[in-house]
């Protein structure tokens, strides 16, 4: 197969098109993205596809992160085609949580480098198998798109101080968040922690304590559990695999 997996960052707009199709799985915030009139906002738990030679637009959230397969025409010459790539129309289609979940891994699997490019892309294809398309996805209500634009950045304050920010009352916000986004704002706080921690752990020497208090832990050791269920790996030895990467 011709297909190129890659986890890449965005920190602006841009409009362009490719001569490929692409796969766009976000890891983190969120992007608006405009494919030829085709609107969508795409965020956790959903797929977003961009057929071959379609011109696109999108604006990212200043976190945003995409899980990126460029997807090249006769890639699966002998083998199956996903659904989700044979018909060249964009696309966006909600991805059911167990699944979501297992990109997510495929996704901190190339971030720590434990896993060569060309398997995780095999492994993402085989998820992509068990995806049907959707009909396109209706609008979002203004109540939703308000419940998107807090949680695009990152779902900082209180469940009160973000029910407040988007207008909304604490319940009827809880369930709009869960239903955009696919988790609570208790999940998504703690994805945007512990990506903050990942990053500090790879990008300084502050000692592992110091990073946990920093983030509002009491103590190490349960900031230490709690890192490793979610990565496979405790603090340090995530910081020692980053490093001999």
């Amino acid at each position: 197969m011709s297909i190129h997996l890659e986890l890449r960052s965005y920190r602006g707009r841009d409009r362009h098109r490719h001569g490929y199709s692409q796969v766009l799985l976000p890891m983190q915030g969120a992007m608006r993205l405009d494919v030829e009139g085709h609107r969508s906002v795409v965020s956790s738990n959903c797929v977003a596809i961009i057929p071959r030679e379609h011109e696109h637009d999108f604006e990212p959230t200043s976190d945003c992160s995409m899980l990126i397969l460029d997807v090249e025409a006769g890639a699966f010459a002998g083998e199956a085609e996903p659904a989700l790539l044979r018909d060249l129309v964009p696309s966006l289609t909600r991805v059911e949580p167990w699944l979501w979940r297992m990109f997510r891994q495929v996704g901190a699997e190339v971030e720590a480098g434990a896993c060569r490019p060309s398997d995780a892309a095999r492994m993402a294809m085989a998820g992509l198998q068990l995806i049907q398309p959707t009909a396109a996805p209706r609008p979002l209500s203004r109540a939703e798109g308000r419940v998107v634009d807090v949680a695009s950045h990152g779902g900082a304050g209180s469940v009160a101080e973000m029910a407040r920010t988007a207008g909304l009352g604490q319940s009827r916000f809880h369930a709009l968040f869960r239903a955009t986004t696919g988790q609570s704002p208790k999940q998504a706080q703690l994805t945007r922690l512990f990506d903050e921690a990942a990053e500090l752990l790879v990008k300084t020497a502050l000692p592992v304590s110091e990073i946990a208090y920093g983030l509002g832990y009491q103590n190490a050791s349960s900031f230490n559990r709690q890192f490793r269920r979610r990565f496979g790996l405790t603090p340090s030895e995530f910081r020692a695999a980053s490093r001999s990467r």
